[in-house]
C-alpha cells in the first residue's frame, strides 16, 4: 500500500481488504456448491425422464470395489471390459459395491447385473446393512444363469434373514453396505461389468417443490413432512434455505437423502434445466496438460516476467482443487498439472541461488510467533467443536510433511516472488493468503480459517525468513482443528469435489 498514507490509513485499508476477501471467499464457496448441487439435480431429473438408473456401478479394476478386493478366497483382475472374479477354493466370497450416497431399494428394487459367466456357473446372494450398527441381512441364494450376458434380481421376491436366522423385511433405504456373495466352483470365473438399480415402474420427476427447509430444526421439519405427506413421491424436489452457509446446505442435503435418496435438492432460487452436460473427452484434458507443461518449460528457460510465472504456477495448482477435479478419485490430467507446477517451482528455487530464507529458527521469537495460532485453534475447537478425537502418530507425521510442502509453496515460492513487486508487503500477504484459501475450495469455513492463518504466517515469514516454525504451527493448528472442530462448526477438512461427498 502507498507508503505516503498515514499508518492508520494503511492499517485500516489492509483490514478492510482482508474482510472483503474473507467474505468473497465465502461467497465463492457458496457459488461453487450451489452450482454443483444444481447440476446434480439436473442430471438426476434428466435420468428420471429418460428412465435411466440413478445408481450405477461400472466395474473395470479392483479399486472399483469396496476395499479394492473381494472378501474371501478369490481374485479380482481388471480387464478392458469388466472385472474378472475367480474363486480359488469353491467357497463363498463377497464383493462390496461402494455406497457413496444412500440407495432406495424400496422404489428401485431391481438389481441388474451385467455379469456373463466365463467358466462354470454358480450361485449368488445379496447382503445389505442399512446403517452402521443395524442388523446385517442376507438374501436367499439363486443360481447364476450359465448363459447370457446378465440378469436382473428382484429384491422384493427374495427371502431375507439376519445372522441369527430371524426374518428381515425387504431392504428400503441403504446408506452403508451392499455386497454380492458369490459361490463358484474352484477355478470358476465370472466377469462383473456393471451393476445398476432399476425402478419397478415409472418414477415421475417432481412437478413441484415439496417444501423449503428451515435453517434450524431441519430434522423436525423433515419428520413432520414425512408424517403429513405419506404419499411423498420417491423423488421429491426439496429446497435449501437460500441464505444458509454451504455447511448447512450439505448437512441438510444428507438428512434429506437419508429419507428420500432420490430427492433432488437445490438451494432456494436456483433454476433447474433438466439435461446432461456432456463432458469433454479425456484427451482434451491431457492436451491442455501438455500445453501447460510446455508453457512452464518456456517460462523457466526464457525467464519470463514474474507475473506470468506466478499465473502459470497458480493456475496449474488450482485446476485440481478449485476446478473440482478431485472427487472419489482425482482427475489424472489435473494431478499431472499439479505435480508439474510443484516440479517447476522446485526447479526455479534450485536455480535461484540468492535464496534468503532458512528452515530453522534461530531465536525464541522466530519459533514462538508462528505457534501463537495453535492455542487459537485449540480455543476454536473447544468452543465450537464436538469433542476431541486425537489423530494417530502416522497421520500426524504425514500431515507435518504435507504442511511443509504447502508452506514452502506459499511462502518460499509465491510470497517471495510477490514481494519483489513494488507496493510494500500488504498486497503480497493478501495475495498469498488468498491463494492458500483457494486451495481449500469449496470448504467455506476452512477457506476463511486458512486465509486468516496464512496472513499471520506470511507476516511471520517476512519478519524472520524461517519456514520450519510455520510448518509446525500449520500442522499443529490443522490437527487440532481436525481433532476438535470437524463435526461441529466445520463439516470436514476435505476440499474440491470431495467436500461434497
Amino acid at each position: 500500500m502507498d507508503a505516503r498514507l498515514p499508518a492508520w490509513a494503511r492499517a485500516a485499508g489492509f483490514v478492510l481488504a482482508a474482510v472483503l476477501l474473507s467474505f468473497g471467499l465465502r461467497a465463492l464457496a457458496g457459488f461453487v456448491v450451489e452450482t454443483r448441487l444444481r447440476h446434480d439435480a439436473e442430471r438426476e431429473l434428466d435420468a428420471l425422464q429418460k428412465g435411466e438408473p440413478l445408481w450405477r456401478w461400472t466395474l473395470r479394476q479392483p479399486r472399483d470395489l469396496v476395499a479394492g478386493r473381494p472378501f474371501g478366497n478369490a481374485t479380482a483382475d481388471g480387464t478392458a471390459s469388466g472385472l474378472r472374479l475367480t474363486s480359488r477354493d469353491g467357497q463363498p466370497f463377497e464383493v462390496g459395491l461402494p455406497v457413496m450416497q444412500p440407495l432406495d431399494l424400496a422404489h428401485w428394487p431391481l438389481l441388474r447385473l451385467d455379469m456373463p459367466v466365463i467358466e462354470r456357473a454358480g450361485a449368488l446372494s445379496l447382503i445389505v446393512q442399512s446403517r452402521p450398527g443395524e442388523a446385517v441381512c442376507s438374501s436367499a441364494g439363486l443360481a447364476i444363469p450359465a448363459h447370457g450376458d446378465g440378469f436382473t434380481v428382484d429384491l422384493r421376491g427374495l427371502a431375507w434373514k439376519r445372522e441369527n436366522g430371524e426374518a428381515c423385511p425387504p431392504p428400503g433405504v441403504v446408506t452403508y453396505m451392499l455386497r454380492l456373495r458369490l459361490q463358484l466352483p474352484a477355478g470358476g470365473t465370472v466377469e462383473l461389468r456393471e451393476a445398476a438399480l432399476l425402478a419397478a415402474g415409472t418414477i415421475a420427476p417432481p412437478s413441484q417443490t415439496a417444501g423449503t427447509l428451515p435453517t434450524d430444526n431441519a430434522s423436525a421439519f423433515l419428520a413432520s413432512l414425512g408424517r403429513s405427506s405419506p404419499s411423498m413421491p420417491a423423488a421429491p424436489l426439496l429446497l435449501l434455505p437460500h441464505d444458509a452457509p454451504v455447511e448447512t446446505w450439505l448437512a441438510q442435503r444428507d438428512r434429506i437423502r437419508d429419507r428420500w435418496p432420490a430427492a433432488a435438492v437445490i438451494p432456494e432460487g436456483a433454476a433447474l434445466v433438466p439435461g446432461t452436460r456432456t463432458a469433454a473427452p479425456e484427451w482434451v484434458a491431457w492436451a491442455l496438460t501438455a500445453v501447460y507443461g510446455l508453457l512452464l518449460l518456456h517460462a523457466g528457460l526464457r525467464r519470463t516476467h514474474p507475473a506470468w510465472q506466478l499465473a502459470l504456477l497458480v493456475g496449474g495448482s488450482l485446476w485440481l482443487i478449485a476446478g473440482m477435479q478431485w472427487g472419489i478419485r482425482a482427475s489424472p490430467p489435473a494431478v499431472a498439472a499439479f505435480v508439474a507446477a510443484l516440479a517447476w517451482a522446485a526447479w526455479q528455487e534450485r536455480r535461484d541461488r540468492s535464496s534468503d530464507w532458512r528452515w530453522l529458527g534461530e531465536t525464541p521469537g522466530e519459533w514462538l510467533l508462528p505457534l501463537i495460532l495453535i492455542p487459537v485453534a485449540w480455543g476454536l475447537a473447544a468452543g465450537w467443536g464436538n469433542g476431541f478425537a486425537a489423530p494417530n502418530g502416522r497421520h500426524a507425521l504425514l500431515y507435518i510433511a504435507w504442511a511443509g510442502l504447502q508452506q514452502w509453496l506459499m511462502l518460499a515460492v509465491v510470497l517471495r516472488r510477490l514481494e519483489r513487486w513494488p507496493g510494500g508487503r500488504a498486497l503480497p500477504m493478501l495475495a498469498t493468503a488468498t491463494f492458500f484459501a483457494l486451495l481449500h475450495t469449496p470448504n467455506g469455513v476452512l477457506m476463511q480459517l486458512c486465509f486468516v492463518a496464512e496472513l499471520w504466517w506470511a507476516w511471520c515469514f517476512l519478519r524472520s525468513r524461517r519456514l520450519l516454525p510455520i510448518v509446525l504451527a500449520h500442522a499443529g493448528s490443522a490437527l487440532l482443528v481436525e481433532a476438535g472442530l470437524v463435526g461441529g462448526a466445520l463439516r470436514s477438512l476435505e476440499v474440491s469435489a470431495r467436500f461434497l461427498l
